[in-house]
């Protein structure tokens, strides 16, 4: 069964809520995967919100989940 699971991000002054669908049996996955965020992407790291954001979505897509509009 599918899942959707949700983040807050910010980034400077930039915030946004990401949505991403999963399997339900993979929270633990997503827990994980948002804990290991700024560890593979710190702050100054990135360009600017934009990069920050596709670097984000990026990390949670490789981890098996799929970003969606809500």
């Amino acid at each position: 069964m599918k899942k959707s699971f949700i983040i807050n991000l910010n980034f400077g002054t930039w915030k946004n809520q990401l949505w991403f669908m999963g399997d339900d049996e993979n929270s633990e996955a997503f827990e994980k995967a948002k804990k290991n965020l700024s560890a593979v992407l710190p702050d100054n790291d990135c360009k600017n919100s934009n990069d920050f954001f596709n670097r984000a979505c990026a990390h949670f897509e490789s981890h098996g989940f799929l970003r969606i509009q809500k």
